[in-house]
């Protein structure tokens, strides 16, 4: 399996390899009638794997309104673009080359080549950014796009069903998440991601069988796993975001509507996840048949 801890947040695949299963989901029911369904999401597709599973139509006919972990509905591609590029600039006259070890360096030169990159492009921004770069491009070359996946999905069903949708954070703070990051973190970052683009859409194929299996639960250890070389991230990718979650979800449930939250299958798995926290609160959850 392939060690990408942010894969949570940015990129998980599901090929459609068990025809008959249906993704895990969970329900939390207010006093009031209020309700939270949680569905976990696979961030990108190939556009092989639909139809998706008629459990999530059935999940988007039933809710009042939709909860990600961003409002797609609002967001301006052209503001959007704007504020990556912006943030993940280095700073004032540095470049790739001084910041990077040679090493790593010439196999950044190698990879981008490979994937039809133009690196003089991308010279003067931080290394998180390039990981995620060449991680697009690297499942691209596999098929895999964000166009084809779930949030996609839900997104245009909802529109077309006028369905209201919210987020639970702003851009600005998911992109902080890896500009925060310190430098030798980001350049194990890049390491990583350079060194296992090539085995990504067999891990990622692995990871897709458990999820539309519904069975979460044994992607647990590999994605705990994948942190251990990157102290503190678990609690700020995942934790610290929970918990927030937690509350604003629980809010929800006194206001007698029924809200479908499609949040990463990150958080839903291993320890502070969404459906543990809902249940130290007191909530009963219920898996959905």
């Amino acid at each position: 399996m392939t060690r990408w801890p942010w894969l949570g947040l940015f990129a998980l695949a599901l090929p459609a390899a068990i025809a008959t299963a249906e993704p895990a989901a969970w329900r939390v029911t207010g006093r009031n009638g209020g309700e939270v369904t949680l569905l976990g999401s696979m961030h990108v597709l190939r556009a092989s794997d639909h139809p998706l599973p008629a459990s999530v139509d059935a999940l988007l006919e039933r809710a009042d309104n939709i909860v990600m972990e961003l409002d797609l509905d609002d967001v301006d591609p052209v503001s959007q673009q704007r504020l990556i590029l912006g943030t993940a600039l280095l700073a004032q006259g540095q470049a790739l080359v001084d910041v990077l070890d040679p090493k790593l360096y010439r196999d950044l030169e190698q990879r981008s080549t490979e994937l039809g990159v133009d690196l003089k492009l991308l010279n003067r921004f931080e290394p998180w950014f390039l990981a995620i770069t060449l991680l697009d491009q690297g499942l691209r070359k596999f098929g895999f796009q964000g166009e084809y996946g779930l949030e996609q999905y839900v997104l245009q069903e909802a529109q077309r069903a006028h369905k209201e949708i919210v987020g639970l954070e702003t851009l600005e703070f998911q992109i902080g998440i890896f500009d925060a990051l310190p430098a030798s973190s980001q350049q194990a970052m890049l390491a990583q991601t350079l060194a296992e683009l090539d085995d990504a859409e067999t891990a990622m194929a692995e990871m897709a069988d458990a999820w539309r299996a519904g069975k979460l639960d044994e992607l647990s250890d590999e994605l705990l796993e994948d942190f251990d070389d990157f102290p503190g991230l678990y609690e700020t990718l995942v934790t610290k975001r929970n918990d927030a979650w937690a509350g604003t979800l629980e809010g929800m449930l006194g206001d007698g509507r029924r809200h479908l939250v499609v949040v990463g299958a990150l958080h839903l798995v291993g320890s502070d996840n969404l459906i543990e926290l809902l249940r130290a609160r007191g909530h009963e959850v219920e898996r959905i048949d």
